[in-house]
């Protein structure tokens, strides 16, 4: 082979080897590239799989909360409808009991007594009217009027009224003692309060499910 051609053929060789070196380093870059292609997909995947888990279970843990609200207000709305029914059955049956112990009288006498014994304590010595139902004979407004006299009562006037079906008012000036049924229950927010709390554990220890 001539000398021309040995060089040629060299130089071709160099050529070749170059293409080679050149070829194997664009490829091992882009299997690198595709590697961390790979692996940033994969972190991504793995990145938008927790947040996915992350947002559903703040969802259930939402919808758990919302559930437990929702029950908790139905509950207190029904404990309150309970709550109102038991009050609407004590008003009356407190009413219609203060009237049959005044229709009753042992009961009577020992009410008229605490009435008395209330106004003799503020109303010393004053004029005392006293307003009664218009169903009082005249021999109970005497015996009444005894009874005043002892608790202190300067002098006794009387006032009748059919609307007073049950007890008596003791008025002196501009103080009043409201012994009839609506006086006595005039403290509503007390008496029911008072009421509550004495029976609903007990109505709530009674239950099956208590």
């Amino acid at each position: 082979m001539s000398a021309p051609d040995t060089q040629a053929q060299a130089l071709l060789q160099r050529i070749t080897d170059d293409r080679d070196r050149r070829c194997a380093a664009l490829r091992t870059a882009a299997e690198a590239h595709a590697k961390q292609v790979v692996r940033s997909a994969r972190a991504a995947a793995r990145e938008s799989v927790r947040n996915a888990v992350i947002q559903e279970r703040a969802r259930m843990d939402l919808g758990v909360r919302q559930a437990a609200a929702r029950a908790d207000i139905e509950v207190r709305r029904q404990e309150r409808q309970k709550s109102r029914e038991l009050l609407e059955q004590m008003w009356a049956a407190l009413a219609d009991g203060l009237e049959g112990r005044w229709r009753e009288p042992t009961s009577r006498r020992a009410w008229i007594d605490a009435a008395m014994s209330q106004a003799g304590a503020l109303l010393p010595g004053r004029a005392w009217l006293i307003e009664v139902g218009s169903d009082w004979t005249e021999q109970e407004r005497g015996e009444l009027n005894d009874r005043a006299r002892e608790r202190g009562a300067g002098t006794v006037g009387y006032s009748l009224h059919a609307a007073i079906p049950a007890g008596l008012k003791i008025r002196a000036g501009s103080v009043c003692i409201d012994a009839t049924v609506p006086g006595l229950l005039t403290q509503r927010d007390a008496i029911e309060a008072a009421f509550l709390v004495e029976y609903l554990p007990a109505l709530a220890a009674s239950e099956p499910n208590a």
